[in-house]
């Protein structure tokens, strides 16, 4: 939305200079976001050398065919002065606008004294090019003759402007109007509001509006309200020079007097409006219904668009001549012939009018203030100032009375604002009187007692304000959020978080504390990610969240694993010389459920590439690999309190088909961990060595036990080595688990210390170390004890998994 200040000015003296002004409307949630000078510098007197001239002869140049020697009355006491101008319709008996020696033009021009083709020129005759009122003009602008000479013409015409761009929020379609932002200038600066004048014009035409065209409503729930009126003996030409200056400033083109002052009205109210030509409609009648299937229309960009039932359209007798809300046709327009307009001003629905125009692709002025739910009293507002202006600036006559088919109008909003309510939401206190005349100036009634405020919401804020919060909100930011203290707010009973909550916060401590670098990445990811990490045809990952909108290709559907994304990262520090790094990310997946939601469960996945630890010349660390990652994985388990998490191979197809792992606890998998698989690591464009791992955490959380005691130093513990050989397929875990079975209590710790392959152990054979921890808590054991423990392993690891002891 743009906002000229010269237009606001008219309604409100804010007496703030534009940057101050920007300022607080930004602080009390209109955000402006940028600033833009238009026209004259309004420096050192400058507005005071732009003045009202009268020509009082225009003759031809003496020496040029294309040249008019002018008098031209500034006002000045030593008489008309002689200017020399080019433009072909000057002329005299015109009321012009005159630059005298010493003004500065847009771009920092400065005229002077010239002599033109041998003739003194003292001035210059304007265009509205030349002073930025208007684009592509040919010729001088042609001012009222009411304006006396010598007038300043900055008094008449916005020169010197500055116009603010405004980021507006949904909830606040009364702004997009110039008197809506009015109206909330008034109420953050205390400055007086200048009310609209929304009086009829006289009605001077022949007969009764019924006499010229009818008016049905077959769709109430998509058009609520609907007013039209007929004008005649209508002059259709340019608007004069102040409205197209308007039109420009905010950001219209102007196109003829008609359409002018439909936009001049939509810019000001925010009720926008669309005139026909009366005698291009069939019937003459007005119908507004849902379109037919497949019933075509040609906008007035010339394009031809089908429409469907879920549009409404505003029809003639034949077809349709708007798509409501939205766009006109192009047989209905206003054209220079036309001499017979309708007015239409109407109330359509918000989310029909949002879905007609993504279905269509369509969106304009118009429809962005549709879509956000206009109330239905605004229509008469518009009709009102849009007729009046009709008559003054095309010579119009409105026909005798108004068609108006309007649903019933809901009653204002009648709220209830406790004093004691303001204090306890905001944090400070804002005396009730205050309370009241922030509201006032809002445009609220109210009335006020002892305890609170009741209060009428104007209709332009019906749909905004519909609580106490809601008021509270509104005192709150016109008083000043800046004035909230800096204090810490007081609970009535103290705040917790979830084990789950704690279980991530540890985890996410605990892998920055392992050097891993915490990254996040997108949720919405390529559907192509499935191929790239090698999930197979029927493969349930391969079930997926789609977005029915997509922002492109690339962010289509809602990921299945965090890996795709990290990956990337880690592609693109490679890219930028950094080889080597860690990274994880805490994050949700998501998977499709039978009734169209998703099921989301969270994930810490990790990724390690190049060379992990040390990087001096003592130690330059170690590449990234299976037992790095799981290392990690297991630490990780270790700090959430999963202590018993058991190893076994995977089958991931992402991961290298030998070198990944699942760790295991309660039966359940509560993590993976392995090296990506090359073809992986090929089409996300990374260098190996890369590693992986990740932590289901809800299966993480349940794994948890409850701390025990565990007696460390009490009683000595027995350390016994074997060295075993066994088939090199044989999982080391299944090792382990056999040992800590058949050791029962007295195996405190079975892990592998060693592992040795080649030609002393024989092919398809591997020694492996397996190291045992051996004590009882309560007491000192023998060495018959231990032996015989270390016998009853040895046994088993025989018995299950073929081992043999080595040396």
């Amino acid at each position: 939305m743009r906002l000229p200040l010269s237009w606001l000015g008219e309604h409100v003296d804010h007496g703030l200079t534009p940057e101050a002004l920007a300022e607080r409307l930004t602080a009390t949630g209109t955000l402006v976001e940028g600033m833009e000078q238009r026209g004259v510098r309004d420096t050192n007197g400058n507005l005071d050398a732009f003045r009202v001239g009268k020509v009082l002869q225009a003759e031809p140049h003496p020496n040029a065919d294309r040249l008019r020697l002018c008098r031209v009355d500034v006002g000045d006491p030593d008489g008309p002065r002689q200017i020399v101008c080019g433009a072909p319709n000057v002329a005299a008996g015109q009321t012009v606008a005159v630059a005298l020696p010493g003004a500065v033009l847009p771009g920092g021009l400065e005229l002077g004294e010239r002599t033109i083709r041998g003739v003194e020129s003292y001035g210059m005759i304007l265009s509205e090019t030349e002073v930025e009122l208007g684009a592509g003009s040919a010729g001088i602008m042609v001012l009222d003759d009411r304006h006396p000479a010598g007038a300043r013409v900055g008094d008449l015409l916005p020169l010197a402007d500055t116009v603010l761009e405004l980021e507006l929020t949904p909830n606040r379609p009364d702004c997009m109007g110039i008197a809506g932002l009015a109206r909330e200038v008034s109420a953050i600066t205390g400055a007086p509001l200048r009310p609209l004048d929304e009086s009829d014009p006289a009605a001077e035409g022949e007969g009764r509006v019924e006499d010229y065209v009818s008016l049905t409503v077959e769709a109430p729930d998509l058009c609520t309200r609907y007013m039209g009126r007929v004008f005649t003996d209508v002059r259709v030409g340019p608007s004069p020079v102040w409205l197209r200056a308007r039109l420009e400033a905010a950001g219209m083109r102007p196109i003829s007097n008609v359409v002018d002052i439909t936009n001049y009205v939509m810019l000001l109210t925010g009720q926008p409006l669309h005139a026909f030509d009366l005698d291009r409609l069939a019937g003459p009648a007005i119908v507004v219904r849902r379109a037919r299937e497949g019933e075509p229309i040609v906008t007035l960009d010339g394009k031809e668009r089908a429409l469907d039932p879920s549009v409404l359209a505003i029809c003639d007798a034949e077809r349709p001549a708007v798509i409501a809300g939205v766009f006109g046709a192009e047989f209905a327009e206003v054209s220079d012939a036309t001499t017979r307009v309708f007015l239409e001003a109407a109330t359509f629905d918000g989310p029909a009018t949002l879905a007609a125009e993504l279905g269509l692709g369509l969106r304009t002025e118009s429809s962005s203030r549709f879509e956000k739910g206009l109330p239905q009293e605004l229509a008469a507002r518009g009709m009102a100032i849009a007729s009046r202006l009709l008559v003054e600036l095309c010579g119009a006559r409105m026909v005798p009375g108004t068609l108006d088919v309007c649903e019933p109008i809901p009653p204002r909003p009648r709220l209830r604002l406790r004093h004691s309510r303001v204090e306890t939401i905001l944090g400070m206190p804002v005396a009730p009187q205050e309370s009241a005349a922030i509201l006032r100036r809002l445009g609220c009634a109210v009335d006020e007692d002892a305890d609170a405020l009741e209060v009428e919401v104007p209709f332009e804020r019906a749909g905004d304000l519909t609580r106490e919060i809601d008021l509270i909100e509104e005192v709150g930011r016109v008083h000043g959020l800046q004035n909230v203290p800096a204090e810490l707010p007081r609970f009535v009973g103290r705040g917790r978080r979830t084990p789950y909550q704690v279980l991530v916060s540890r985890l996410t401590r605990l892998a920055c504390d392992l050097g891993l670098n915490e990254a996040i990445t997108y949720h919405f990811v390529p559907e192509a990610d499935l191929d790239r990490m090698q999930i197979p045809a029927g493969d349930p990952r391969r079930d997926v969240v789609r977005l029915a909108n997509p922002l492109s290709e690339e962010m289509a559907v809602m990921r299945r694993t965090i890996l795709p994304g990290l990956l990337r990262a880690a592609a693109r520090n490679q890219a930028h010389q950094r080889p080597d790094g860690a990274l994880f990310e805490v994050g949700r997946l998501y998977a499709p459920r039978p009734d169209g939601l998703a099921d989301e469960r969270e994930w810490l996945v990790g990724v390690l590439f190049g060379r992990q630890g040390g990087t001096g010349w003592r130690d330059a660390g170690r590449p990234a690999d299976l037992y790095v990652a799981t290392g990690i994985t297991r630490a990780l388990l270790r700090g959430a309190g999963v202590r018993d998490a058991a190893a076994r191979p995977a089958t991931a197809p992402y991961g290298h088909p030998v070198r990944q792992a699942e760790l295991l606890s309660g039966g359940g998998r509560v993590a993976w961990a392995g090296e990506v698989h090359p073809l992986v690591l090929r089409a996300f464009d990374v260098k190996g060595p890369v590693a992986a791992f990740g932590l289901d955490l809800a299966a993480t959380l349940d794994a948890v036990r409850d701390p025990s005691f565990v007696d460390l130093l009490s009683v000595p513990v027995s350390t016994r080595d074997l060295s075993l050989v066994v088939g090199d397929r044989t999982p080391a875990a299944d090792l382990v688990a056999t040992a800590r079975e058949a050791g029962g209590d007295l195996v405190r710790d079975a892990a592998i210390a060693d592992r040795y392959a080649g030609e002393q152990v024989g092919e398809g054979k591997v020694s492996l170390l397996l190291r045992l921890q051996i004590a009882d808590p309560g007491r000192t054991l023998t060495d018959q004890e231990i032996d015989a423990c270390v016998a009853a392993v040895v046994e088993a690891l025989a018995a299950r998994h073929a081992a043999e002891r080595r040396g």
